[in-house]
C-alpha cells in the first residue's frame, strides 16, 4: 500500500463573511480565511473519494470549534454549529486536489508552439520567465 498526497482547499461561501458583516463583526479573517490541508491517502483502501471528502468536512468543523470555539466572534457567527456534513455544506466549499503536478514538470511538457504564443505581460519578472522558457524550447 502506498500513500498519495491529497490536498483539500476549504473556504467559506460568500454567505459567511456577509453574515459576519451583517452582525457587525470586523477583523475576522483569522476565523474565515481559506485553509489548505494535506493528507496522505492510501491507494488500496476500502475508502473512496467521497469517504475522504466527508472525513475532511467533519475534521474541519471539529478543528474550527476546537481552535476558535469560545471566542466571542465564533460564538456570534456560528453559535452551536452542529458538526455535520450538512452544516459544512451550508457555509463552506471543499475542493480536493490529487496528484498535484509540479510547475517545473508542466513547463517541461509545454510545446514550443505554446511557449512562442505566450504574450508579454508588462511585468518584468513574468516577461523574463517567458523569455527563459523560450530559450529552453
Amino acid at each position: 500500500m502506498m500513500l498519495h498526497e491529497a490536498f483539500y482547499l476549504i473556504r467559506p461561501k460568500p454567505t459567511v463573511p456577509a453574515r459576519a458583516a451583517a452582525l457587525g463583526l470586523r477583523d475576522i479573517e483569522w476565523l474565515v480565511e481559506p485553509q489548505l490541508w494535506r493528507k496522505g491517502e492510501p491507494d488500496r483502501s476500502s475508502w473512496n473519494r467521497e469517504d475522504h471528502l466527508v472525513q475532511m468536512k467533519l475534521l474541519f468543523l471539529a478543528w474550527l470549534g476546537s481552535e476558535y470555539g469560545g471566542q466571542p466572534e465564533y460564538e456570534q457567527l456560528f453559535g452551536a454549529l452542529p458538526l455535520s456534513v450538512e452544516s459544512l455544506d451550508q457555509g463552506w466549499l471543499v475542493e480536493r486536489f490529487y496528484f498535484p503536478e509540479p510547475v517545473s514538470e508542466i513547463e517541461k511538457a509545454l510545446s514550443p508552439e505554446a511557449v512562442q504564443a505566450l504574450r508579454e505581460t508588462g511585468h518584468p519578472n513574468v516577461d523574463g520567465w517567458i523569455s527563459e522558457l523560450r530559450q529552453r524550447k
